[in-house]
This record gives structure tokens, sequence and C-alpha cells, in this order.
């Protein structure tokens, strides 16, 4: 509304100033204006397929990144196995403080310098995982999949060492039922190795979805799960080579 004087009366009215506003439809839109619309401005910016934001016309809105139900499954999952390893470890730790001497004379010493060795192998194994799930948020498939195998492979060899290492110390006569410290021993360690061999069956299983395209930059659910189970079997050795090989 402008305020304007009559010339025949010297009156201030009001009078009505009107102003057209020019709607224009460009290519990619499908409705908008190219003037300054207070309701885009409150919802976020338009309609979600005009751009605002930055975004080209005809962009297609990006959803936020969000954790699928599989992948909270997971972490379920390795919450339950979390509390059963630290059950293992509390009760090394009471069998532990009833015995004088610790591992008892009469039985053979644990090789600690080939465990360490094959502590960094599971490690370096670890790192390539991680590459792997880098790699795919990156788009880099192939890369992704190379690391992948890498880890996988790595993991092979971590059970293969360990195995060679249990034929020897049963050869030298520590066996599961011969005392307790056998038995403490076997069963942290070959708990362990268990989930080891199920997380490389299921690498092995994301390694052939990866042959069949069934992994790419937007949907990597499978690698993501394999990857936070192999994660959790990497990081809680060191937790036990302290506890049963250093302590």
């Amino acid at each position: 509304m402008s305020v304007v004087t009559r010339p025949d009366t010297g009156t201030d009215v009001l009078e009505p100033e009107v102003r057209e506003r020019e709607w224009i439809r460009l290519p990619g839109f499908s409705g908008g204006n190219t003037g300054f619309d207070d309701r885009g401005s409150r919802n976020g910016g338009g309609n979600g397929r005009g751009g605002g934001g930055g975004e080209p016309p005809g962009s297609p809105a990006v959803k936020p990144p969000g954790t699928g139900a599989n992948v909270l499954g997971m972490l379920m999952f390795i919450a339950s196995e979390a509390v059963l390893f630290l059950t293992l470890i509390v009760t090394f730790a009471v069998v532990r403080a009833g015995y004088p001497e610790w591992p008892p004379s009469d039985q053979p010493r644990l090789p600690v310098m080939a465990s360490f060795v094959n502590t960094l192998v599971l490690l370096g194994s670890g790192a390539a995982m991680f590459g792997a799930w880098r790699s795919i948020r990156r788009g880099l498939v192939r890369s992704s999949r190379r690391r992948l195998t890498a880890a996988t492979l790595l993991g092979i060899l971590f059970l293969v060492v360990q195995g060679v290492e249990w034929v020897r110390l049963i050869d030298f006569g520590l066996t599961v039922t011969g005392n307790i410290y056998g038995a403490v021993f076997y069963v942290m360690i070959g708990m362990h190795a268990l989930h080891v061999f199920i997380a490389v069956l299921g690498l092995l299983y994301v390694v052939r979805g990866f042959s069949r395209g069934a992994y790419t930059r937007e949907e990597h659910d499978g690698l993501t799960m394999g990857g936070m189970f192999w994660g959790f079997v990497v990081l809680i050795w060191p937790v036990l080579f302290v506890f049963v090989y250093l302590l």
C-alpha cells in the first residue's frame, strides 16, 4: 500500500499498489519461480526437484545416510559376543589366581614369538578390511575387492599358523583334558579360533558377492556387516594374547 494526495481535495488516501510477479518455467523444473518464495525458504528451498542449496536443476534429492536393520542386528550380536569373551577372561583370571605357579612347571611353554608374529598377521588383515570398507564408500569397487581378498587370505594364514602351533603343543603334552592349564588355554584360544573361522567363511561369501556385482558405493551392507564382525575378532585377539601368552 502507498499513500497519495488527491489534487482536488488535498486529503491523503491509501491507494493499493499492485506488483505482479513474473513466473518463469525453466528446463528441469516441474514448477517453481525465479523470484524469492518465502514458503520455499521456510520449507528447505523448494520442492526437492528444482534444486536449492546449490544443487543444479534436475538433481535428485539426496537422502541422509542411515543405519540398516541388518547392521543394527550385527551390532547387537557383537555386543553379546563381547560379553562371552569378557566372561572367559574373568574366568581365566579367577583360575589363575588360585595357582601359585602359572603356567605349571611340568607344562610346555606357549610359543610367544610365533604367536606375536601371528598377531601382526591378524592386525594386518584387519587393516586390509578397513581399507576395503573405505574404498567401497569412495566408489572404488575393484580396490575394495582386492583389499577384502587380502584380508581374507591373511585370516586364513592366521588360522593355519595357529593350527600348526596347536599340533606342536599337543605333541609336547598340552591337552585340553590333561589339567586346568590346558583346558583354559584351549577353551579361550579355541573359542577365538572358532570365531575367526566363521568370520573367514563370511568374508569368502562377501568376496563371492563382489564377483556377482552385488556391492556398490550405495549398497554394501554385506561388506559392512562382514567388516564389523571381522574387526571384532581382530581387536579381541590382542587382549587374549596379553592375558594368555604374556601374563
